[in-house]
């Protein structure tokens, strides 16, 4: 289940455009302020294709309804751009009522309407939140694709699977605990796994260890403190602070690990740049990866005396 999780997008709120843990290889939303001349797309494109999202402000010029005389010529809007409604202030000053425009329900061009709301409702009793597009039991009821940094192709997905479940062979204690879980022919399943890493060039120990994935023993390590992992870190719930503790926490204390952070236009979330990691450390790297994380860490330890 572990591994198949991380197959998936973050979660998202219904209040959000995003879908909520979907596969990584869905259609993308790209904001209009990353689409430009130098974004690169993954090689052989979106799978599932992608759309930008503009807010009123970024789609109209100076005289609405005309669009902005800068927009990109190959962005259509109902094709693979939509106007994005995220606050009352663009709700109430660019109403799409007033361009006959309707609420987007498809994720394949044509896009079935040129704009999406998702603007929250406010103290006042005639503000009510207002949600348009995407909301139907055909699309989920929720959100018009995934978020751009997050993707990854089928065949990528299917590559880091392979190797995060390599890595997860090579963890301190599995052996005892697959075995307490009833796991039959231990060695054999474990062959399989190294066998078909092997046959996909994903079981380089040499570029795992120098990417910080494992250490000169062969064994898995978290990409930040270096320390082991062991198989037990990646079932067990993390330790919660008394009195701030929740019932359904589902937060492992070892989770999926990208020692290159997300971000647009990059693509991170492939083959040798997935470990596993510990909560508290990745919460720590997850914005910034584990190079820029490490030097702010050098930082603040300097500036409490604690080194040279």
């Amino acid at each position: 289940m572990k591994i198949y999780k991380t197959s998936q997008t973050r979660g998202a709120e219904k209040d959000t455009v995003y879908q909520n843990r979907v596969k990584r290889c869905n259609t993308v939303l790209i904001p209009i302020s990353s689409w430009n001349s130098n974004f690169l797309q993954p090689e052989g494109g979106f799978e599932k294709g992608y759309i930008v999202l503009a807010s009123p402000e970024d789609y109209f010029s100076d005289n609405p309804p005309e669009p902005h005389p800068d927009l990109p010529n190959d962005l259509k809007l109902g094709r693979n751009l939509l106007v994005l409604y995220e606050t009352r202030y663009h709700w109430n000053n660019y109403p799409p009522s007033q361009y006959d425009w309707s609420p987007a329900t498809s994720r394949t061009p044509p896009l079935g309407g040129q704009y999406i709301a998702r603007v929250p409702d406010t103290t006042r009793s005639d503000d009510s939140q207002i949600r348009h597009g995407y909301t139907g039991t055909k699309t989920g009821g929720q959100g018009a694709g995934i978020r751009v940094y997050e993707y990854a192709s089928s065949q990528e997905i299917e590559a880091t699977k392979y190797q995060l479940s390599f890595l997860a062979w090579r963890t301190e204690g599995i052996m005892d605990m697959a075995c307490q879980e009833g796991i039959s022919n231990l060695e054999e399943c474990q062959q399989r796994i190294e066998d078909k890493c092997r046959e996909m060039d994903l079981a380089n120990l040499e570029k795992l260890q120098e990417n910080r994935l494992l250490d000169g023993h062969g064994c898995t390590v978290c990409p930040l403190c270096l320390e082991r992992i062991s198989a037990k870190e990646l079932a067990s719930r993390v330790e919660q602070a008394e009195g701030r503790n929740v019932p359904d926490l589902t937060v492992t204390t070892a989770n999926l690990f990208h020692v290159k952070e997300l971000r647009a236009g990059v693509y991170n979330h492939r083959r040798y740049n997935l470990g596993w990691g510990h909560h508290h450390c990745n919460a720590a790297a997850r914005d910034w990866g584990v190079e820029h994380t490490l030097e702010w860490m050098e930082k603040v330890l300097r500036n409490n005396q604690r080194i040279k």
